[in-house]
C-alpha cells in the first residue's frame, strides 16, 4: 500500500467529508477522489459507503482507519522527537523568495536559523513572483515566500502568512510630500516608477492607479526594488511599495509616505511548497520559523 494514499484516507476518514479534507490536504475534491479511488483499487475493497451526499467508513473502512490512526501517530511521534534533536537538524534547505520578502525578510530569519541550527546549509534564491512560484513547482526549492494574490498551479500548497502594509512613497524633495494628505487629482502630473512589467508589484502598482483613476503615467520600470527606491529619492516619480522594503528610508528621511484621507492597501505574502515534495527536518523547522516571524509582523507600523 502507497503511504501517501494512507495519509489521504487517514485525513478523510478523520474528516469525514471530501469537501474538508481537500482543504486540509491543500488539494482539489476531484483530485482526493481520484486517488481515494486507486487505494480502493489497489486493495481490492471499498472503504467508504455513500448515504445521500455524505460517506461513512464502512467495515472495511473501519479496520483500515484503526491501522492508520496507529501509523500516522507513530509517524507525528517520531517527527516530533526528531525534530526536537538540535544534533538531528543537518542538511541543506533551499528557499524561494519574491523581491521584498527575498531581500527584505527572509535575510534576517534565516540569520536567526542559521545560529540556531548551525549545521545546516541555507541557499536564499530571490526573483520575481512568477519566477518563484515556478522554482517551486519545478522542485528547484524547498518551499518560497512569495508576495501578491496569485493564481497557483494544482501541485502547489499555500499558506497565507500576513498583510504587509502598503506605502505610497515620494522623495522629501517632491511637492505633494508637503501635504499632511493628497487627493487623486493631486497626482495629474506626477510621473510613477515600478518594478518590470512581468513582477506583481507592477500589477499592484497598476492596479492602484485604476482605482484612483490617475493617468497612466508609468515613466520608468526597474528590475529590482533598490533601483525603484533610489529613483525615488531622486525625485524621478513615486510608487507603490510594501512597507518592509521601505522601512529604514523612512526612518531615516530619505523617503517621505503619501496619504490619502481614509484609503489605506496591504501587500499579502504567501508560505508556498509543492505538495509531493519531501520536507527533511531542517525545511520543516526553518518554514516554522518562518511562519512565527512573520506573524509577529503582522501588525501594521503605524
Amino acid at each position: 500500500m502507497d503511504l501517501h494514499y494512507l495519509k489521504l484516507f487517514h485525513v478523510l476518514a478523520l474528516q469525514g467529508s471530501f469537501t474538508k479534507a481537500a482543504e486540509s490536504l491543500h488539494i482539489s475534491q476531484p483530485a482526493l477522489s481520484v486517488q481515494i479511488k486507486k487505494l480502493e483499487g489497489q486493495l481490492g475493497m471499498k472503504l467508504f459507503d455513500k448515504v445521500g451526499n455524505k460517506i461513512a467508513l464502512n467495515e472495511n473502512g473501519k479496520l483500515l482507519s484503526g491501522y492508520t490512526q496507529q501509523i500516522f501517530a507513530l509517524v507525528d511521534e517520531a517527527e516530533h522527537i526528531l525534530l526536537n534533536k538540535t544534533e538531528c537538524i543537518i542538511g541543506s534547505v533551499n528557499v524561494g523568495g519574491s523581491n521584498t520578502p527575498g531581500a527584505y525578510i527572509l535575510p534576517k530569519i534565516i540569520g536567526e536559523f542559521k545560529s540556531l541550527y548551525p549545521k545546516v546549509e541555507v541557499n536564499l534564491h530571490i526573483a520575481n513572483t512568477d519566477e518563484t512560484a515556478h522554482m517551486v513547482i519545478n522542485g528547484q526549492v524547498d518551499f518560497a515566500v512569495n508576495g501578491g494574490n496569485l493564481p497557483y498551479n494544482h501541485s502547489i500548497c499555500i499558506e497565507k502568512l500576513m498583510d504587509d502594509k502598503a506605502v505610497l512613497a515620494a522623495s522629501p524633495l517632491n511637492r505633494l510630500s508637503e501635504k499632511e494628505f493628497v487627493k487623486p487629482s493631486d497626482f495629474a502630473d506626477i510621473n510613477f516608477v515600478s518594478h518590470e512589467t512581468n513582477s506583481y508589484l507592477h500589477k499592484f502598482l497598476e492596479n492602484f492607479i485604476q482605482e484612483m483613476k490617475i493617468p497612466s503615467r508609468i515613466a520608468m520600470k526597474f528590475g529590482g526594488i533598490d533601483a525603484i527606491k533610489q529613483a525615488i529619492s531622486a525625485d524621478l516619480g513615486i510608487s507603490l511599495l510594501p512597507y518592509s522594503a521601505v522601512s529604514f528610508e523612512l526612518k531615516s528621511g530619505l523617503i517621505k509616505e503619501l496619504r490619502i484621507r481614509g484609503k489605506s492597501w496591504s501587500y499579502p505574502y504567501s508560505l508556498i511548497y509543492h505538495k509531493n515534495k519531501y520536507l527533511s527536518p531542517a525545511v520543516k523547522k526553518l518554514m516554522e520559523m518562518v511562519r512565527t516571524r512573520m506573524y509577529d509582523l503582522r501588525i501594521p507600523p503605524k
